[in-house]
């Protein structure tokens, strides 16, 4: 017996002081990563974590949260942890000793930073007791991060934000270069790099590193944030219909043809994966508009790609549809607008209107005469329409995205009508409406 009291005594003091030392290791880890980073600022983006409030901060894998997140803090005393890590396996009932280890390392935090706390079930319950005194940041790779249960437990008491990729106004910053819309030099300059922003992506660490990175990031993202996650029945299904999505921007998919492409016995079990990847930020998609909500759900769909890095390496690796691409990266941005605004702030308060968009929903429209338009915005009652189109120059081409904007705007009673294109600006007038034509540089930077 007392060779057993022994063991266990000696046992626990053990594991506390692993755990001190991962703790340590990862803070150091993450200080050094700090002071190597060329911080960009966030776009609209801000987080002043306050005591009885949980900041959730979610958005794709190495988006950039930890670092955004430490540069908020920089000047607080802080605790932080990863549980992103292969030497944690920790339980619920492992957080507790989790703060034990905190408070004998740090002696008084103000400010605890949870990374992908996700990965410890049952973490919600320990989030609402601690932030009753604390405040507490917590970030994770998946939309569902504010869990039904959170959310019953935190009931007003959460600041969300979604960090994205880099915009382009970031990925300038990133590139160091201070842009004047007015400088044909500047303009010139501008393009170059909005085409390389187009084939990179903004995800930090790949505009760093060889692109093959982006393919071992969208293999984690796949394996780790949603077959290891979820473990579905048909692992070499998701993995197809991963790259289905992706492979194809703007096109539209119907649940039911998914089904039979994949040979997945219901159309149920479609819809599920189909969430696991939007969780996940790999995919987003678009319903089709219109007044009747039943028929926005049950109409195709279009996916597009978080990121148009992503898209490209592992879509687009031996030759590039621009045009899909531009497509694409104007979805994203439409996005960002959309998902940027903390939750818990009004956009008087924290954003630009030029930037982040109050209730903004956008959807695609398409008429039975087949006229399509890419995108319809819908801020509250009023609506605007926006065509993508890489190749201004190809008149078939202008004259289909521009019947159709006309065909839209008369059944939405909207005057707003725009194309963006890759380098061409002018006004027109047709069949009496304006119809404003912009540079991708332009809108992505206004």
């Amino acid at each position: 017996m007392q060779t057993f009291l022994n063991t266990c005594c000696n046992k626990l003091p053990m594991d506390t002081e692993k755990l001190k030392r991962i703790i340590t290791d990862q803070e150091e880890d993450m200080a050094e990563k700090f002071k190597r980073e060329n911080i960009i600022p966030r776009e609209k983006i801000t987080c002043s974590p306050k005591v009885d409030i949980a900041t959730v901060i979610t958005g794709p894998r190495r988006a950039g949260k930890s670092i955004f997140s430490f540069h908020s803090i920089k000047n607080q005393p802080y605790a932080y942890i990863n549980f992103d890590d292969e030497r944690l396996n920790l339980k619920t009932s492992d957080l507790n000793d989790v703060l034990e280890a905190f408070y004998s390392l740090k002696g008084a935090p103000e400010v605890f930073l949870f990374d992908e706390i996700q990965n410890v079930a049952g973490w919600e319950k320990f989030i609402s007791r601690i932030i009753k005194t604390k405040k507490v940041i917590i970030t994770g790779s998946n939309a569902n991060l504010l869990s039904s249960e959170l959310s019953t437990h935190l009931a007003g008491r959460h600041k969300d934000i979604v960090l994205m990729p880099f915009s382009f106004r970031e990925f300038l910053q990133f590139k160091n270069f201070n842009y004047n819309i007015y400088s044909t030099k500047s303009i010139s300059k501008i393009k170059s790099l909005l085409f390389e922003y187009m084939q990179k992506g903004g995800f930090p660490l790949a505009l760093k590193l060889n692109p093959s990175h982006l393919i071992e990031l969208f293999s984690d993202i796949l394996e780790k944030d949603i077959l290891l996650r979820y473990k579905p029945r048909h692992a070499s299904a998701v993995r197809e219909m991963s790259k289905l999505l992706i492979a194809n921007p703007g096109s539209e998919i119907t649940y039911n043809k998914l089904k039979n492409i994949l040979k997945i016995e219901s159309v149920h079990t479609v819809q599920k994966y189909m969430g696991y990847f939007e969780s996940a930020y790999l995919v987003f998609k678009l319903n089709r508009f219109s007044y009747k909500l039943k028929e926005q759900v049950s109409s195709p769909k279009k996916v597009y790609s978080i990121d148009t890095g992503l898209l490209n390496a592992v879509a687009f690796s031996t030759s590039p549809n621009h045009g899909k691409l531009m497509e694409n990266l104007i979805a994203i941005e439409l996005f960002r607008r959309k998902s940027a605004c903390p939750a818990d702030k009004s956009f008087a308060e924290l954003c630009s209107a030029q930037t982040i968009e109050p209730d903004l929903d956008f959807y695609y429209w398409r008429d039975y005469g087949n006229h399509e338009v890419d995108f319809v915005l819908k801020k509250g009652n009023k609506y605007e329409l926006l065509q993508s189109c890489w190749d201004a120059s190809n008149p078939l081409t202008m004259e289909r995205k521009v019947s159709s904007l006309i065909k839209a705007a008369e059944e939405l009673k909207t005057s707003k009508l725009t194309i963006v294109t890759w380098d061409e600006e002018k006004e027109i007038t047709e069949a009496g409406f304006e119809i404003t034509i912009i540079p991708l540089y332009k809108w992505l930077l206004r």
